[in-house]
């Protein structure tokens, strides 16, 4: 798998919206189906688009005249988490809630709360549409797979790990009902606690990676 896919695979684990929703459906009565819908709902969503991206960006990335499609997409993206981290550094992002709350946000709880398997497949679709960090994923995996079968692959293992927190709660749900619980509380606190500074390092770094990738890549297809 690319290095760099695999990299953004990992820091794509935990995140906000889809800690929150798998904390929301520990807390009812019975998880299971609630986390066997998200992850059946979610998987299948964010592997159709995967596969088909990574499969059409291979297509363009393959001929000549389209060399420059990986560096400008690149640079695109690269901005735009550039854009992310100097919104957050200048106030944009929500206020936290308090310290110690590891609740879910009100809209969020309001769909979870006793809500039926439909809603949790719904929820699994909606915290993981694609982003900056999937699409530079892809597009990492379209550069460096050789061929559709290997990208396909690299797909399947990028959201293997990127769905890894909702089946490790799904398995612990079952097993350690209460370890899975408490764990999710601590991590959601900590990261509404440091989400502005955690904003602000993730998209600035990922986003000067990717405009220097960019960058680099434009002038050697220039030269």
């Amino acid at each position: 798998m690319s290095t760099e896919a695999l990299v953004l695979a990992l820091t794509a684990v935990i995140r906000p919206t889809s800690a929150a929703a798998v904390f929301a459906m520990l807390s009812t009565p019975r998880p299971q189906r609630l986390l066997v819908a998200y992850l059946v709902a979610g998987l299948g969503f964010s592997l159709t688009v995967g596969t088909l991206v990574v499969v059409l960006l291979g297509g363009l990335q393959s001929t000549r005249a389209s060399s420059a499609v990986r560096p400008l997409l690149d640079l695109v993206l690269g901005t735009s988490a550039v854009g992310c981290a100097a919104g957050a550094w200048v106030g944009w992002l929500p206020r936290s809630r308090p310290r110690g709350s590891a609740e879910p946000d009100s809209w969020l709880r309001r769909r979870l709360t006793d809500m039926s398997p439909s809603g949790a497949a719904a929820a699994g679709v909606l915290t993981h549409l694609p982003g900056l960090v999937y699409l530079a994923a892809l597009n990492a995996i379209a550069a460096g797979a050789g061929g559709t079968a290997s990208g396909v692959l690299q797909v399947v293992v990028y959201n293997g790990i990127w769905f890894s927190l909702a089946i490790w709660a799904l398995v612990l749900s079952v097993y350690r009902p209460t370890v899975s619980r408490e764990f999710l509380e601590r991590v959601i606190s900590w990261i509404r606690e440091h989400q502005r500074v955690i904003t602000i390092v993730f998209f600035g770094v990922l986003g000067g990676y990717l405009v220097v990738v960019g960058v680099l890549g434009l002038v050697g297809d220039a030269s």
